[in-house]
């Protein structure tokens, strides 16, 4: 599962939460899969799906302390029924009929929280004493700031560097910041198998959704997911739940969940 401040989304294959190593989630290419969210916080959220860079859901209310798992697309606002997620891979021939975005196989949470309105606070106003050569001035004193070269100086003392951002040792033949790659490594980038995939329309799903009142939240923040259907070379032939233990292909331990490696023998769990 990847979560950020009380909220959590997790791919569900087949009922079962799929296990991610760092931000890719691993399943078969053909899967039906379902985004589960979850908000954890005492307030409402609302969460927007974007899959492949298509937004699919529109923004979703989910209540406080509750879950939503999301399974079919929502188009032209048809709340009652639509199609099913779907994951593929992304052959030549759908290459050649689809194209190729940069956002193939990413899942885009975007969600932010309901904004928490506070009583305004009660300021007092005190009167003093000015002295006779000095204009009067309101209270508090305004805050004043006072720019030397780079740098700016409060008139508490602190010093406030400017926002400038300096891009060094950019290198724009290949775009990376600081040094070159070094000669070979973008052919090895490019002779690597793909484990692209996308997701496309599946099977019908009678899943419903209800309208509600709009509220007012505060910023937005993102989660993202990939979703890979190889393994190295390899295809992805089932998905790896969060409840498997691996069993090493050696000495037959069945491993803790998680595991790369055997606790007995150190063979790779995940073999290519």
């Amino acid at each position: 599962m990847t979560h950020k401040r009380n909220f959590v989304i997790a791919i569900k294959v087949g009922g079962k939460v799929l296990r991610e190593s760092g931000s890719e989630v691993e399943l078969p290419f053909g899967s039906e899969y379902s985004l589960l969210m979850k908000n954890l916080d005492t307030v409402r959220v609302q969460a927007k799906v974007e899959i492949d860079g298509d937004d699919v859901s529109g923004w979703l209310v989910l209540q406080p302390n509750s879950s939503l798992e999301l399974e079919r697309f929502i188009r032209n606002g048809n709340l009652e029924r639509g199609n099913r997620f779907k994951f593929i891979e992304r052959t030549e021939a759908v290459e050649a009929g689809r194209g190729i975005k940069v956002e193939d196989g990413l899942i885009r949470v975007e969600f932010k929280r309901e904004k928490i309105f506070e009583f305004p606070k009660v300021v007092e106003h005190h009167t003093y004493h000015h002295h006779q050569y000095w204009p009067p001035r309101p209270y508090p004193w305004p805050f004043t700031t006072y720019t030397w070269g780079n740098s700016t100086q409060s008139s508490s003392g602190d010093t406030i560097e400017r926002g400038i951002v300096a891009m060094n040792n950019v290198n724009c033949s290949n775009g990376h910041l600081g040094k070159p790659l070094q000669r070979g490594t973008m052919m090895a980038a490019m002779s690597k198998s793909s484990d692209a995939g996308i997701t496309v329309s599946g099977s019908q799903s009678d899943q419903k959704f209800v309208s509600v009142s709009n509220f007012q939240t505060d910023k937005s923040e993102v989660l993202v997911l990939k979703l890979v259907g190889r393994h190295g070379e390899a295809k992805v032939s089932v998905p790896v739940t969060v409840d498997k233990k691996p069993k090493c292909q050696t000495c037959k331990l069945t491993n803790k969940g998680g595991s790369k490696f055997c606790s007995r023998c150190g063979t790779s769990l995940q073999i290519i």
